[in-house]
């Protein structure tokens, strides 16, 4: 009996639960929230590194007046491996400095008001199978916009820039200022400007190309060719025997003959770099193998074809030229030969050295300017691998030419330029005389140079960097033959003051 009892109030007890609940419905009162429904993004881009990148999402707000304008916080997150954050605005209007490669994009904006945080979903078709899905991202192909091109490295209110001239293949050319921060690299310039070079297989452990960069408080930092990263131990103090040079030393300007091999030039001392020959910076170069101390060498390096040439130094104590035996690591005395007006005794020169380069010019001769120290005359001389001069006259007919600052040789024609402030004089050694190619006024020409290393569209050209007081611009010129007018091929502005110039090749 007691267990029908039970039975009994326990159906009573699930009757009236179950009228309790019909009872109860409609009884809620349901508030809707505010949501979003984002558009105008879309699912895939793709952008240059460096490059201004610009998307303006509407946000289609539900249940939003408009009245708090601050009512939204906003993140795009690029995900590849890592986490980055690139923007916390509601627009993404700013330069990309992610390394090259896909990314996913993922837009989330969280709303102050209800706590809601809003992840924007694409519609992605698949062009294979058609099928269309939804995921929470968009791509971002980054694609290297440092591929090839132009490196100027110079001052920007007196501190220490590189820019880039970047070349596309069958794209575009395009003018890339601080080229390190567009690239997000970590090297950060400090100082002034000294010097930038490129060449092939520039490491003894491996055959990385070289992008070597100077400042005079970072010192010298070669950059990872194709993404421009740095690390501390990428300075070119890493790559000396022993540890033989500082953690932050820097070179006044670098030489290379070609892949492989390279010399350096750092306050008197010159350094080398075979790589064939397992030759690493070490002890400096500039000491004869007759000698026990180093001699203090001119700021000029007549590469002469490399090691096999071998390279040519200027002895300034002595005022010599002397040969250089980078597998010895020494130099040696240069052939003797009698001097006379027409001969200039290696050993005894009685000048300073204005200007020294090789130049592909007639088989890659080298030319040399020099000052005379009693005279006080300038003369030109040429002479070939083997040691033979080709040349030696005074130099006649060139306006201040003792007020010249920067020089270069046409490899074409053999042609000496040299700069005056903003005027630009190109010296036939033939006819011993001096005409004015350019003249810009006010503007001050900072670099001068022809490069051998450059795309073959541009290894020929006369490189002239200026500087009009607020910006530099650099422009590439084709030397005609028999003293005809410059031709302008290329020119890019924008530019920092043009301290030095290098072409990264590919």
């Amino acid at each position: 009996m007691i267990k029908k009892i039970q039975i009994k109030i326990a159906v009573m007890l699930l009757l009236i639960l179950a009228s309790s609940c019909v009872s109860d419905e409609g009884n809620y009162n349901y508030t809707y929230i505010n949501t979003l429904n984002v558009t105008g993004i879309d699912n895939e881009y793709t952008v240059y590194t460096g490059e201004s990148f610009k998307i303006s999402p509407n946000l289609n707000p539900t249940k939003d007046d408009g009245t708090d304008p601050n009512r939204y916080t906003f993140e795009w997150v690029a995900l590849k491996g890592t986490r980055t954050v690139i923007g916390t605005t509601k627009d993404f209007d700013a330069a990309i400095k992610l390394s090259p490669g896909q990314y996913k994009i993922y837009y989330l904006i969280t709303d102050k008001v209800t706590g809601v945080t809003w992840q924007t979903e694409f519609l992605i078709t698949d062009k294979v199978t058609g099928v269309t899905k939804k995921q929470d991202y968009f791509t971002l192909n980054v694609v290297s916009a440092i591929y090839e091109g132009w490196l100027v490295v110079g001052d920007v209110d007196g501190k220490a820039r590189l820019d880039m001239v970047s070349i596309i293949p069958n794209g575009t050319t395009r003018v890339i200022t601080d080229v390190l921060d567009a690239a997000g690299s970590a090297l950060k310039l400090s100082g002034k400007a000294v010097d930038v070079e490129c060449f092939g297989s520039a490491l003894a452990t491996s055959t990385a190309y070289g992008i070597y960069v100077t400042s005079t408080e970072t010192g010298t930092a070669r950059l990872e060719p194709d993404s421009f990263a740095w690390t501390q131990s990428q300075n070119i103090a890493y790559e000396s025997v022993g540890g033989a040079f500082d953690t932050n030393f820097g070179v006044d300007f670098m030489k290379s003959a070609g892949p492989a091999e390279n010399i350096i030039y750092s306050k008197g001392n010159v350094y080398s770099y075979i790589k064939v020959q397992q030759v690493r910076y070490g002890l400096p170069n500039n000491i004869l193998d007759t000698e026990t101390k180093p001699f203090y060498a001119a700021p000029f390096i007549a590469e002469n074809q490399g090691y096999g040439g071998p390279p040519v130094l200027f002895d300034k104590d002595l005022r010599r030229f002397v040969r250089m035996n980078v597998v010895k690591g020494n130099c040696s005395i240069m052939p003797p030969v009698v001097g006379s007006p027409t001969v200039l005794d290696w050993n005894n020169t009685n000048c300073d050295l204005v200007f020294m380069t090789t130049s592909a010019y007639n088989s890659y001769e080298n030319f040399a300017v020099l000052r005379n120290i009693t005279t006080g005359k300038f003369h030109l001389l040429r002479f070939n691998k083997a040691f033979a001069q080709t040349y030696y006259k005074e130099i006649l007919n060139a306006p201040d030419f003792d007020k010249a600052t920067k020089f270069a040789v046409s490899p074409d024609s053999g042609y000496l330029f040299y700069a005056v402030g903003g005027k630009l004089y190109e010296y036939d050694n033939g006819t011993q005389s001096a005409k004015l190619m350019l003249d810009k006024g006010s503007e001050e020409i900072t670099y001068l140079d022809c490069n051998a290393r450059a795309n073959k569209l541009y290894n020929k050209k006369l490189i002239v960097g200026s500087y009009n007081g607020s910006v530099g611009k650099l422009e590439l010129f084709t030397v005609p033959p028999v003293n005809g007018d410059l031709v302008l091929d290329y020119s890019y502005s924008g530019l920092c003051k043009i301290v030095d110039v290098a072409y990264r090749a590919r």
